[in-house]
């Protein structure tokens, strides 16, 4: 997915203000109704102004207070691009919620953030490191699209590898399955993590 560093990143925003996933999935909700942006940040700052009138709970008031706060910070630029802020914000949840339940991960996700800024102030000291051309990895996360496959010996932080889920083909278990894949592309993402497209083998 072309966003899902901004995902990633938001994603740790919401672990780290430790909002709950529930109350998130509300306002993606919301956003999959409208199918605005604008609609979607007139809704949480509605929420947000005026929210004590019908929500008692100043817990819940504070998790919108700091979903608007992360999501003007990662997804304004995608406003008026529905289709992407919405699944860039669908996997940040997906996200959220494993950071929720392996709180390191988003603790570690929040040091790589701050590694990667500085990488980024000082492009001259950027490394290059190879990856495998074939390998067997453990199958991380996924959605209706993609699978996100573990590189062995590798932080998931630094690396992960997208597989593409095709048609009629027998779907791995998340969290269970190990998948054989090919790399077909390398790229680096704006946060310093390198992204691997990957296929499945080709039978012989």
């Amino acid at each position: 997915m072309e966003h899902f560093p901004i995902a990633e990143s938001l994603a740790a925003d919401l672990a780290g203000a430790q909002v709950d996933p529930n109350e998130a999935q509300k306002a993606l909700a919301y956003l999959r109704s409208k199918r605005s942006g604008k609609a979607f940040f007139d809704y949480l700052q509605a929420i947000v102004k005026n929210g004590h009138v019908v929500i008692r709970s100043q817990q819940t008031l504070t998790y919108y207070q700091e979903m608007l706060r992360a999501c003007q910070r990662h997804l304004q630029p995608l406003q008026n691009d529905y289709e992407q802020m919405a699944q860039t914000l669908g996997w940040a949840l997906r996200l959220l919620r494993y950071y929720r339940a392996v709180p390191e991960a988003a603790q570690e996700k929040a040091a790589q953030e701050k590694i990667a800024q500085r990488r980024r102030s000082s492009p001259s000291r950027t490394t290059e490191r190879s990856y495998p051309d074939e390998f067997t990895g453990k199958v991380v996360d996924g959605d209706d699209t993609v699978f996100l496959i573990q590189v062995p010996d590798v932080d998931p932080g630094e690396v992960i590898a997208v597989l593409a889920i095709e048609e009629g083909v027998p779907k791995y278990r998340i969290g269970k399955d190990s998948a054989r894949v090919v790399v077909v592309e390398t790229r680096q993402a704006k946060n310093g993590r390198t992204i691997l497209t990957v296929r499945r083998p080709t039978k012989s």
